[in-house]
């Protein structure tokens, strides 16, 4: 028996707790660490993903302490009727990077997905953290790279001319 239970989000007091508590840590070691964390806008977040069954959210506890999260949603491309999957947030805490905790999530999200009839799956990165790992692992799951992440951050003024 698994050390680890998955489930997708209910509107429990325990799942919110979580969402905002692996919300934090996430936020904390982020490229986001420098914006204003915000619990009740997690909690509004999520909200909507108990009420559309086009997005998904999945925490991995070891016992009652949550340890990790994927979210993420299906949609029709804005250029045809087909449909992709997109990730919101996945994270593992620290202590339990490099174990399946991560794997697991993204295994259940695929097949979430797959069976919501997405064409494909795609994944963002957008946190920084351990850049080198994500991509080993994303090459060593079949994902191929594409495409790449730019942010203009408010105070960066070299854009105005």
């Amino acid at each position: 028996m698994s050390a680890y239970t998955y489930s997708h989000i209910k509107p429990t007091i325990e799942d919110a707790a979580a969402l905002v508590s692996l919300g934090r840590e996430m936020h904390e070691e982020s490229s986001y660490s420098d914006l204003k964390f915000s619990p009740k806008r997690v909690l509004e977040t999520f909200n909507w993903y108990l009420n559309d069954e086009d997005k998904t959210a999945i925490i991995a506890r070891k016992g009652d302490k949550p340890v990790g999260l994927y979210a993420g949603y299906t949609a029709p491309y804005y250029f045809s009727q087909e449909k992709v999957a997109n990730d919101v947030a996945w994270f593992v805490t620290k202590p339990l990077r490099g174990t399946r905790v991560g794997l697991r999530l993204l295994d259940m999200f695929e097949e979430w997905a797959l069976g919501k009839g997405v064409s494909e799956v795609r994944l963002g990165f957008t946190t920084d953290i351990n850049p080198e790992a994500f991509d080993r692992l994303m090459k060593k799951r079949g994902y191929d790279p594409l495409g790449r992440n730019y942010r203009l951050e408010k105070k960066n003024e070299k854009h105005i001319s």
